[in-house]
């Protein structure tokens, strides 16, 4: 294994000598969290680095985008809250709440490295969707050749097969360094050679480049003890990033992590790539768990700390570990008892029992992966191998045990044809139980195997990446696979579809052809109010807020 920063160079030898070593109380950390507009609660991970750092006594700061429009013009994209409704996908809510949008997210990022003058810039848990705006963000910080900068994250792990010609992120002219993996020891070897001005190219877990823009792609770090790690710490993030409307009322929700990584392989989703390399360059198993009685010091810290009274569970599948250790999970919280949400599979609920006592614990809401209504496609092109029938089972399990839950749902998919489509949508119907369904359009995101099948088929440029998940797709199929414009019509109403009696689809399949034009905006409109009058009642004391998660 990789030896530690200071195991593998000499000071003596490598500091300029210009330099001196910053005292680290006097060494400036600024986090930037590159973000969607408003997407809610706090990130574990920029929690997880800021009490790491301060951990080690560096001074650290944050600057969060997500109160910023994520588009230079704030015109080109739509009010979230009016996206989301045109989707159908919760109860109406007030475009207010993104009345307080900010637009000036470059000049305040420029005035903030004026006012702070940090040593280091940390650009933490950039993915795919928000690398676009990490760049700009780095373009600004590039005016301030001082201030050193390292960006990690989902996206550049997945990058990290690539070689450097071809790697998006390092390739970049404003990039210095960035962090393949998991981060947590990675930022304090960087801050760490900053503040005693040794080279920062040559970090475990890095691919960097040196004053002449030569690239070293160092060796892997070892696997992160999730159990060892300090407990997160939010209180840099501005207080209304806790709130969030989540069932029938509005919380202070706290993120928590107890799983790193997922036992499924998905085609759509690059947690398996993630395992993928884990495998190949340390020979281990990604997959890790926390002890309870780690959790349940963590769990009990940060409600205490942030003031929560909602737990908000990350990750990608709470339920798929031993049943065992899911009832060492009900013991453990039967003496918190705050509010949870969670999102797993159906595969997962294998006992009503011990669903009905999560549920009398705390279990508030779940969201479901059903992502495809036809079996073989849903088997062959997704690696999802549970039957229609199982899923149809488990869900009446769920409405019995009585737990509200959300589904998520993917259109557009490679190969995916109209009729495939409509295959989803019947699934959809004879669950039991849901209150809220998402059709989200397919993302080829780096890391994924559909996104490579997109490729070899020839509808996808390589070259191209995902920029917004509220966007158009990016697939270019031939008929008689869906087209883009199909795409999006099939996403405004699948809702819809799902919910309304079966002797409306003419309405509907009227309204879809025509949307665009005012005839078919006043018939969506029409048939809008038809379905949440009938989803969520016709008064406002009978209908309940339900956010998929």
């Amino acid at each position: 294994m990789p030896k530690r920063l200071e195991d593998l160079v000499t000071i003596q030898s490598s500091r300029s000598s210009s330099q001196r070593e910053i005292e680290r109380k006097d060494f400036r950390v600024l986090i930037t969290y590159p973000n969607y507009t408003k997407m809610l609660t706090p990130s574990y991970a920029v929690g997880l680095f800021t009490a790491i750092l301060k951990k080690q006594g560096y001074n650290v700061d944050l600057f969060d985008c997500t109160p910023y429009m994520t588009s230079h013009n704030p015109q080109e994209l739509p009010n979230p809250a009016v996206l989301t409704n045109r989707l159908l996908v919760n109860k109406p809510f007030d475009p207010a709440f993104f009345s307080d949008v900010k637009t000036d997210l470059l000049g305040d990022f420029e005035r903030r490295l004026e006012s702070d003058k940090p040593h280091v810039l940390v650009f933490s848990t950039v993915v795919e969707d928000t690398w676009p705006q990490t760049r700009d963000l780095l373009k600004v910080a590039s005016h301030y050749p001082e201030i050193k900068s390292i960006v990690g994250g989902t996206f550049t792990t997945m990058l990290s097969r690539y070689l450097d010609s071809e790697h998006k992120v390092i390739a970049d002219p404003y990039v210095q360094c960035v962090g393949e993996g998991e981060g947590e020891d990675t930022i304090v070897d960087f801050c760490e050679a900053v503040r005693q001005g040794l080279p920062t190219n040559r970090i475990p877990g890095t691919r960097a480049k040196d004053e002449n823009g030569n690239i070293t792609h160092n060796p892997p770090r070892s696997l992160v003890d999730i159990n060892g790690t300090p407990i997160p710490d939010f209180s840099l993030f501005d207080k209304s990033r806790f709130v969030r409307p989540l069932g029938a009322q509005t919380w202070h929700a706290v993120p928590i992590e107890t799983f790193r990584g997922c036992p499924y392989t998905c085609r759509f989703c690059n947690s398996p790539t993630q395992a993928e390399i884990a495998k190949e360059r340390l020979g281990v198993d990604f997959r890790r768990r926390k002890n309870m009685d780690v959790l349940k010091k963590e769990i009990t810290t940060l409600l205490e700390q942030n003031n929560g009274d909602f737990l908000y569970i990350n990750d990608d599948a709470f339920m798929a570990r031993p049943m065992p250790e899911i009832d060492a999970f009900i013991e453990m919280y039967g003496d918190i008892r705050v509010p949870f949400w969670m999102q797993t599979r159906f595969e997962d609920i294998r006992s009503e029992e011990q669903l009905a006592r999560l549920k009398e614990v705390g279990l508030y809401r779940i969201s479901f992966g059903l992502e495809h209504g036809n079996e073989q496609f849903r088997r062959e092109k997704m690696d999802r191998h549970i039957s229609n029938e199982s899923m149809i089972e488990k869900s009446k399990i769920v409405a019995r045990v009585g737990v509200p839950y959300s589904v998520n749902v993917i259109i557009g998919n490679p190969n995916e044809t109209r009729e495939l489509v409509f295959d989803t949508i019947n699934l959809n119907r004879e669950l039991g139980g849901f209150d809220s369904v998402a059709p989200n359009l397919f993302t080829p995101y780096h890391g994924t195997k559909l996104r490579d099948d997109a490729i070899k088929e020839g509808w996808l440029d390589s070259n191209l990446q995902t920029n917004s998940f509220v966007g158009g797709s990016l697939l270019r199929m031939p008929p008689p696979y869906l087209q883009e414009e199909e795409m999006l019509r099939l996403q405004r109403v699948y809702n819809l579809y799902v919910n309304l009696p079966r002797n409306r689809w003419p309405e509907i399949e009227r309204a879809e052809k025509l949307l665009g034009t005012d005839e078919g905006e006043e018939l969506w409109n029409r048939l809008k109010d038809d379905f949440y009058a009938k989803k969520y009642g016709m008064t406002e004391t009978e209908r309940k807020i339900t956010y998929a998660g």
